[in-house]
């Protein structure tokens, strides 16, 4: 590729450059012409393609990398958290809400302010961290909004509470009405209806919730912000609500107000039927993945197998290690799986689906080894969501059909004391990037924000010292990976997953200029001390879109 040196217009000097080439190498300088990178190498040689209009900035040392791409973020839904009860979602984690009597404090605030019959939607709560260690109950999420269904999600966002108003809406009024839906996922004891609803089953009430545009298109803009902020110059978005999130998405890209680069897997909160529905529709058409342009691009037919890690409802194949008689949700039968991968396949699209436990996940390499035997298609870098438990033989298989998978570390920063307790010696093989990566797996790193942290840094701290950040308390430590492997999984294996590692993802001449600075040389830095590591720039097609501080100011 042949490009016109004279002159670059933005030059970085005097820093060490964390390339992601194939030989890792540091360097000291980068060019950038428009909205390329031209020139990559030594200040002495960056002086050679310099004039007076060219911006010159120093980094005195600091890091300069490829700008991050989260794998798996929800930039509707992460946007709608607020932390009063005027938000699209009300922020009930921990920071926000301490206690039950919190949250039942919020809930009336919003009910005062709400007409009758308005939606009240919270997330955030973990019931084994609240004062009360208890989940909420629907006799006091009544009390506190009796005229307003009332959505109460754990952090994880697969278990729910909801009260007697908003259980109407999908036609529950009694313990006998949960029998209407898959069993175990509306939750009844000593034969009365407790509010709880998990997985497929609370996804299709949550479509009964109702979001505006305005509120939409608010938080996809706050979340805009995050990113920036975080270095995080593309994401894959692993769904929203359904069409008008679609639409709103590519609005906000096409007209560059969305800056981050988006891959839109086609896949709906609301559920199997929804998302279904909207893969079939696509598939139709005779679409495939990958439709689109350099800032919005259709990605992956994406489907949910199993439940969560935290709450827990993932599907294992052996029982939680603190409760063997707690189910796990198995929203999809081994055979069906392995049928619908093979349809997907055939059509020649990309895919993916959320697959957490074990036996989940063995659903999923067995379904695209049997589509492989009559039509093997490697180069469709096929997807594995989450792939929190495996074992050494699955990621064997993975390697062997070059699955990519994309992993969370950054819930051991929340959850990983209980994860010790759920899952067991199983922590050996959770979040297994170290054995991942040793079996040759392109595996890249995602947030799953707001079931997550999106923070950069939070990520990368989990991906080196696994440790819950709540309690301090180290996590099994088998799977630990180095800081520059950890960038790699988030730069070049996140490009290369959807299909654009020959444009973004490393620093090399050719690709977009899509680049972060980091306050320090995070190579040498204590690793104890990542999370303290600041995004001081971030530049997305050669425009600077984000600094933390004016170059004056520092």
């Amino acid at each position: 590729m042949n490009f016109d040196f004279s002159y670059v217009d933005i030059a970085f000097k005097n820093g060490k450059v964390i390339t992601i080439n194939g030989n890792d190498d540091i360097e000291q300088a980068v060019g950038i012409k428009g909205n390329r990178i031209v020139f990559v190498g030594s200040n002495e040689d960056l002086e050679k393609i310099v004039d007076d209009t060219t911006r010159i900035i120093d980094l005195g040392g600091r890091t300069l990398s490829p700008g991050f791409i989260d794998t798996h973020y929800h930039p509707i839904l992460n946007g709608f958290f607020g932390n009063n009860e005027d938000a699209a979602i009300i922020n009930t984690g921990y920071a926000n809400c301490k206690s039950i009597k919190d949250i039942l404090a919020l809930i009336k605030k919003a009910a005062a302010k709400r007409p009758a019959g308005q939606w009240i939607s919270m997330m955030g709560y973990d019931q084994n961290r609240i004062e009360e260690k208890r989940h909420i109950t629907i006799q006091e999420l009544d009390e506190a909004a009796p005229d307003h269904p009332v959505q109460c999600m754990r952090t994880c966002g697969h278990v729910c509470i909801y009260n007697s108003k908003a259980l109407e809406a999908i036609g529950v009024k009694e313990a006998a009405d949960a029998l209407k839906y898959a069993k175990d996922e509306i939750v009844v004891e000593h034969g009365k209806l407790t509010g709880m609803v998990k997985d497929h089953t609370h996804f299709y009430l949550w479509s009964k919730v109702v979001y505006t545009e305005e509120q939409q298109i608010k938080a996809a803009m706050k979340s805009n912000q995050l990113l920036l902020e975080n270095g995080i110059t593309s994401v894959h978005d692993a769904g929203e609500c359904d069409a008008p999130s679609y639409k709103i998405m590519q609005r906000l890209c096409r007209e560059r107000k969305f800056k981050p680069r988006e891959y839109m897997m086609l896949h709906s909160i609301f559920g199997k039927p929804v998302s279904l529905t909207d893969n079939d529709h696509f598939l139709a058409l005779g679409l495939q993945s990958g439709i689109g342009d350099a800032h919005f691009k259709i990605g992956t037919c994406k489907f949910m197998i199993d439940g969560g890690t935290s709450g827990p409802s993932c599907a294992t194949r052996e029982p939680y290690s603190h409760d063997p008689d707690m189910p796990g949700i198995l929203g999809w039968e081994r055979e069906e799986t392995a049928e619908y991968i093979k349809k997907l396949n055939d059509a020649g699209c990309q895919i993916s689906a959320h697959a957490v436990g074990d036996l989940a996940i063995e659903f999923m390499v067995e379904g695209y080894e049997k589509a492989f035997l009559t039509n093997p298609r490697p180069e469709a870098r096929h997807r594995i969501e989450h792939c929190a438990i495996v074992d050494q033989d699955l990621i064997d298989r993975m390697a062997k059909l070059n699955i990519c998978p994309s992993c969370n570390p950054g819930f051991l920063s929340w959850n990983g004391r209980n994860y010790t307790k759920f899952y067991g010696d199983r922590m050996k093989f959770f979040m297994a990037l170290r054995s991942m990566i040793d079996a040759g797996i392109k595996v890249s790193l995602a947030s799953d924000a707001p079931s997550g942290p999106m923070e950069s840094m939070t990520l990368l701290d989990s991906c080196v010292n696994r440790c819950d950040r709540v309690t301090d308390e180290p996590v099994d430590q088998t799977q630990a990976i180095s800081i520059l492997e950890a960038i790699r999984l988030y730069t070049y294996n996140g490009a290369y997953s959807s299909y654009e590692e020959d444009v973004k993802g490393s620093i090399e001449t050719g690709k977009y200029a899509d680049l972060i600075v980091l306050s320090e040389d995070i190579l040498s830095c204590r690793k104890d001390k990542i999370r303290d590591v600041k995004v001081d720039m971030t530049m997305i097609d050669g425009v600077i879109e984000y600094e933390r501080f004016n170059p004056e100011d520092k």
